[in-house]
């Protein structure tokens, strides 16, 4: 609000009065400053006694640090106060928010980051870091376009060998692109007919999609990167292909693929029944051992996570899923093979109590980008993946023991139950990064 001029003091008394006695109008905060700092005390002091004297409920709250008088004010009553001798500049005493607040429409629909009882938390993890400088691969059926992941995507690669299950004419290539992984009756040992599942696009999306795009979801860790890397396509993927991707993304040689930097952490939403292998063991220590954390989601199984690979590869974080109401999903794997868990939807009759994520809209070639509710531990993994990313943003040299270390130590009790084994509990990504950024090895940068 600007300044006028002319009006004294006791004009000021005379204009607030009649306001006063008319309505009960409703105040707000307004930070006066005046033309005397010295003196500014006094007339603050001055003024409230004036609109007393008149029935103003005007108050005089405190004196900033940085200069200026807080009032309570009507609207009538700031613009008087504006005018009087003085008086330089009222400002409202705006509400402030964590910079680039949730804007996206459809952030009331992702409960599973925001509710105070089940939600991840995300918003208080924010306020230290969005994921900048962070890089997740996604291992997984590809990506599709989507205005969600505009400058979120990183040079990724196609490693399914298998070109007519990849659907794109060739073996092993640079296009990491979903070709869909619709089937027909037959296929695969079913005996129906399954539409393409976007399963890659969906995951992308709960790490990284895009704060600010409207209509539109926000990702776990918005700021950061993703590498997608393709090891599914008709009927799954093969093991080997998932190793060799798991070697490549963590920085390590595959021959015939170029080699790339490690990411911070690899997302594995799939699974295999059985032991772990060798072939998957090996991958991930080397991962682990290049620095490169590793999130596997438990599976949707209904059986112990102990069971399932690579969720039971030691040196994983496993993921179970947790239900709209805090319990253990149904249909989640379960036991000491779990290290947390993390929202991954109900999977019953209503769509809303699943989770919400970009896909493409096609039944079997890509189409238009979309969202779509999906539930599974699939959808609670990438949760973990992004909370990751936000840790080695907040400190990039933080290790992969220690990572597994603070998930488990700020996890927050189970909101329902889960008498077959969750882990630690559900994941708290502002209580987990707040603990990162006081125990990392690198100094806080000055703002």
């Amino acid at each position: 609000m600007s300044k006028y001029s002319g009006l004294p003091l006791v004009a000021l008394a005379l204009a607030v009065s009649t306001r006063a006695v008319a309505s009960d109008a409703a105040t707000n905060r307004y930070i006066v400053h005046f033309d005397d700092p010295v003196a500014a005390k006094v007339a603050a002091t001055e003024m409230t006694h004036a609109m007393a004297q008149r029935g103003s409920p005007a108050w005089h709250l405190r004196h900033l640090a940085a200069g200026g008088e807080l009032f309570e004010l009507t609207a009538v009553e700031a613009e008087a106060m504006a005018a009087s001798k003085g008086v330089v500049a009222i400002e409202e005493d705006r509400m402030v928010t964590p910079a680039g607040g949730i804007i996206d429409s459809l952030w009331r629909r992702q409960w599973y980051m925001h509710d105070p009882k089940v939600g991840i938390d995300a918003p208080v993890a924010w306020v230290d870091t969005r994921g900048e400088g962070a890089v997740v691969a996604v291992l997984d059926t590809g990506v599709t376009p989507h205005p969600e992941f505009d400058g979120q995507l990183l040079p990724g690669y196609d490693f399914v060998t298998d070109a007519q299950a990849a659907r794109d004419g060739t073996g092993r290539d640079d296009d990491p692109t979903d070709e869909g992984d619709w089937t027909e009756p037959g296929d695969c040992g079913a005996r129906q007919s399954t539409p393409s599942s976007w399963h890659g696009t969906h995951v992308t999306g709960i790490v990284v999609a895009r704060a600010g795009n409207r209509p539109g979801i926000v990702g776990v860790a918005p700021e950061a990167k993703v590498v997608p890397v393709r090891v599914m396509a008709r009927c799954g993927g093969r093991l080997s292909d998932v190793a060799d991707a798991i070697v490549w993304a963590s920085g390590g040689e595959v021959a015939g693929v170029p080699s790339r930097a490690p990411v911070d952490v690899i997302n594995l939403s799939l699974r295999v029944p059985g032991a772990c292998s060798m072939t998957m063991q090996r991958a991930i220590s080397q991962a682990r051992g290049r620095g490169t954390a590793v999130v596997a989601a438990a599976g949707n199984d209904s059986i112990k996570a102990s069971t399932v690979s690579p969720a039971n590869c030691p040196g994983v974080v496993s993921v179970a899923a947790l239900a709209r109401d805090g319990s253990m999903a149904w249909y989640s794997n379960h036991g000491d093979g779990v290290t947390v868990s993390a929202p991954g939807g109900s999977l019953g009759g209503m769509g809303v109590d699943d989770i919400l994520s970009s896909v493409d809209g096609g039944e079997r070639g890509r189409q238009r980008p979309v969202f779509k509710y999906y539930a599974g531990t699939s959808m609670a993994a990438p949760q973990v993946a992004g909370l990751v990313a936000l840790m080695r943003s907040a400190d990039p040299l933080i290790g992969v023991d220690d990572i597994t270390t603070q998930l488990v130590d700020n996890a927050r009790p189970l909101p329902g139950p889960c008498p077959k084994g969750c882990g630690a509990g559900l994941i708290d990504a502002g209580a987990t990064v707040n603990a990162v950024v006081e125990d990392r090895v690198l100094p806080r940068p000055r703002s």
